[in-house]
């Protein structure tokens, strides 16, 4: 892994824990999260609770691995029987009375588009923002994948406002900006054009002449929001940045789509498809691009070192809009 000993490993912010469907009713999840050893659970009612996987009354493992097991909804220690509930408190001990002084270290978590996450301090902070939802009755369910690489958030943060990268990086052309990102709180956003080639390059193709809005929620959580207003196609594209430990990074990306508008303005003829197997199949192609594209980073984001003074350019100003924006994540900044 390159250097990047200047950023804390663990910035502030939400960060992705698991998919939804992986977390059924009393069933106990255990992983690496953040540095810590974490365990999460559903009880009967539905309620999700995330804690560091200590029992805080004697120190032993809570993790299925090591015994941790639940029972009707409830964590159970396998040290001495201490029993809790989906808000991380004590209900029974051995001798039957909870004891009311200990009291799981929990996490506030979110679900929202199929996955579950969860907010991260060092200091055990309450968060005082949250992400945004990505329900909705016009949007298809997302489609996911997962990689574990060798990055940092911030390195792949970065790319939403690195505009320069995109035609030497992904060959989009035309790429133009749209105005200076705007940035509220915890939120950055850039909007910009570009055209991307769709097929064989010296064959059948498509230029597909797409709007874009990037928005970073923190340094865990983006939305890239393709459209193609002629061709009545919207599209929100996930990437979530999780770090497992000082070195490892779980890097999830998700798509879904809205109902294709004018198929025919994209392809003639695309339209006579029935609109489910429509929409299906363009959204399995347009992931099957998004991975594409996003794999084509991987390889710079786990060599490349942070410079803490960067040469830039006159084209590089959005970058350090970035940098000042990244800083309120960090405990102690540095940079």
């Amino acid at each position: 892994m390159a250097d990047r000993t200047l950023l804390d490993p663990f910035p502030i912010g939400w960060y992705w824990v698991d998919f939804s469907k992986n977390l059924g009713k009393n069933q106990l999840r255990g992983k690496k999260w953040m540095g810590n050893e974490v365990v999460y659970w559903r009880d009967r009612d539905g309620r999700v609770c995330m804690a560091k996987a200590t029992c805080p009354h004697l120190g032993a493992k809570l993790s299925p691995n090591m015994g941790g097991k639940l029972h009707d909804g409830c964590l159970v220690c396998p040290y001495h029987g201490y029993t809790y509930d989906a808000t991380g408190s004590c209900v029974r001990t051995r001798h039957g009375p909870p004891n009311e002084h200990v009291q799981l270290s929990t996490f506030s978590t979110v679900e929202t588009g199929g996955v579950l996450i969860a907010f991260w301090h060092p200091e055990g902070q309450k968060p005082d923002w949250t992400p945004p939802s990505m329900d909705g009755p016009e949007w298809s369910e997302f489609t996911f994948y997962k990689d574990v690489i060798a990055a940092h958030p911030q390195e792949a943060c970065e790319n939403g406002v690195d505009l320069a990268h995109l035609p030497h990086v992904h060959g989009y052309r035309e790429v133009t900006q749209i105005g200076e990102p705007q940035i509220e709180g915890p939120m950055l956003q850039t909007r910009f054009k570009l055209v991307r080639r769709v097929g064989l390059p010296r064959f059948i193709g498509l230029n597909l002449n797409v709007d874009a809005i990037v928005t970073l929620w923190g340094l865990g959580m983006s939305t890239i929001e393709p459209s193609m207003d002629y061709a009545g196609v919207y599209i929100r594209q996930l990437a979530m940045m999780s770090p497992i430990d000082e070195k490892r990074t779980s890097f999830v990306m998700g798509l879904q789509l809205k109902k294709i508008g004018k198929p025919n303005a994209l392809v003639p003829g695309l339209g006579l498809l029935p609109a489910s197997l429509l929409r299906h199949w363009m959204r399995s192609l347009f992931f099957k691009i998004y991975r594409h594209d996003i794999s084509q980073d991987y390889v710079i984001w786990e060599n490349k070192d942070f410079l803490k003074y960067p040469r830039l350019d006159s084209a590089d100003s959005s970058i350090m809009r970035f940098r000042r924006f990244s800083q309120q994540f960090y405990p102690n900044p540095q940079f």
